[in-house]
């Protein structure tokens, strides 16, 4: 009982001491600044570079030549080839085309054009592009074998109007007649007459003169502003009950390259 009675003593003695240094402790001057780490926490303390091999959104204008596969679903070859300009902006990149479209026969269509029956296709054009790029991904890739430079590699979605444009149709047509199937989204009925003679045996005109297209791609650019630019693209038949089109559903492999300025 005499042991722990001294025990309760000295701890006493030493508390008293405790709480009179605590008294007398002056207080800590940086106190007011220092913040709590859960609310420093949900901060924004600072940013993080991403590695930039080619800043393709400085550049003003982008130039390319491009070649296309295309596939439309019926027994037709067709192959594109042409230019377009990109121009980056809000982040967005905006890209305007020109091409021309090759239409070959197949053996099977010759062996259609053997028969009563006629396929939906478009014959030989060209085509005016307006296609809106969105990137979702971006980094700098490295190659292997290593002796390829290293590159900024885009990973876009894409989205776009493609517009499809038939000289020969507007044979015959008054001024006003063009203007009207300029802007007409299916092909007037003389349009698809004088079309009658530059389609393939086995095909029938299809009307569509305009359709959308999304698809997806990398872009792969260089230090020095070269790029290459392979994608994917499908048709959608959203706009197919105006313009009354039988291709409701096509596919392309496509791939630009060119230079940013």
């Amino acid at each position: 009982m005499i042991r722990r009675a001294a025990i309760l003593v000295v701890a006493a003695l030493v508390g008293s001491r405790a709480a009179r240094a605590d008294d007398t402790e002056p207080d800590d001057p940086l106190s007011p600044y220092r913040t709590p780490f859960p609310a420093l926490a949900e901060r924004a303390i600072g940013t993080a570079s991403k590695p930039v091999e080619f800043d393709w959104r400085r550049t003003d204008v982008q130039v390319a030549v491009t070649g296309a596969q295309l596939f439309e679903l019926n027994n037709f070859n067709s192959l594109r080839t042409g230019a377009m300009a990109r121009i980056p902006g809000g982040g967005l990149l905006y890209e305007l085309g020109l091409t021309y479209v090759w239409v070959w026969d197949t053996p099977a269509s010759e062996q259609l054009a053997l028969t009563p029956y006629r396929q939906p296709g478009r014959p030989s054009r060209m085509e005016f592009d307006f296609t809106v790029g969105l990137p979702v991904a971006e980094g700098v890739v490295t190659w292997f074998p290593r002796f390829f430079p290293s590159a900024q590699m885009v990973f876009n979605g894409y989205a776009g109007l493609r517009y499809a444009i038939y000289p020969q149709g507007y044979a015959h047509l008054t001024p006003s007649q063009v203007v009207g199937a300029i802007f007409s989204p299916s092909l007037s009925d003389k349009e698809i007459e004088n079309l009658d003679d530059h389609r393939l045996d086995a095909m029938e005109v299809d009307p569509g003169r305009y359709w959308i297209m999304v698809g997806f791609g990398p872009d792969l650019y260089v230090r020095n502003g070269l790029f290459v630019s392979p994608r994917m693209m499908f048709s959608l038949p959203i706009l197919a009950p105006i313009s009354e089109t039988q291709l409701l559903f096509s596919a392309e492999v496509s791939l630009a390259i060119g230079v940013a300025f």
